[in-house]
């Protein structure tokens, strides 16, 4: 048997699929625009926005790659259930030392739909570089940080983030009652 690639083009559709069958079609957005800024300075104040500008500029001073941010718009989230949350189904390219030192700088203020100590870990075992562009990895961190901050500026429940070498995704049926009540319990909402 070959073994599972977490490209696995099938697992994102499952994961919609199941979402679907939870929340309802009109409630589930893929490959969704929040039309959220990508500077710090462009977002409504709250308690939480010193923090995210403390991140931002750790990540410049990482490598020294001060402009990553290269669009006007926070690029799309994998996944959007209207009013409720945001889902993102993380491959290994996720996991760079600037998601890292992004994680290792988020205030305790802030709540996860994902345990923040494991994503951490991974960082640090999988420890990914993509440098095409040079700064790309901070860019993916800065955005990966923007989409667990959107709920404090959206008013809806935590981000939460699937890793997708966790699960054979394909594997699970939207049919099956057993495979959704998986899901739910996978994604914390059961």
């Amino acid at each position: 048997m070959r073994k599972h690639s977490e490209r696995c083009k099938e697992c994102k559709v499952r994961v919609f699929e199941l979402l679907v069958k939870i929340y309802g079609q009109e409630n589930v957005l893929e490959n969704h625009n929040l039309q959220l800024p990508n500077k710090v300075e462009q977002f409504k104040p709250n308690d939480l926005n010193p923090n995210l500008e403390n991140i931002f500029h750790q990540l410049q001073k990482y490598r020294e790659h001060a402009e990553f941010v290269r669009s006007k718009r926070l690029p799309n989230v994998d996944y959007f259930v209207k009013d409720k949350f945001i889902l993102e189904f993380d491959e290994s390219q996720h996991f760079t030392k600037p998601r890292l030192l992004a994680l290792e700088n988020y205030s305790d203020k802030l709540s996860l739909g994902y345990k923040k100590e494991k994503w951490m870990e991974l960082c640090e075992k999988l420890n990914k570089k993509d440098n095409d562009p040079p700064f790309r990895d901070e860019q993916r961190a800065w955005y990966d940080t923007l989409r667990d901050f959107a709920p404090t500026f959206l008013g809806i429940k935590p981000t939460i983030r699937l890793f997708a070498s966790d699960y054979v995704w394909c594997s699970l049926d939207a049919n099956k009652k057993d495979d959704i009540e998986i899901f739910k319990e996978l994604i914390g909402q059961k």
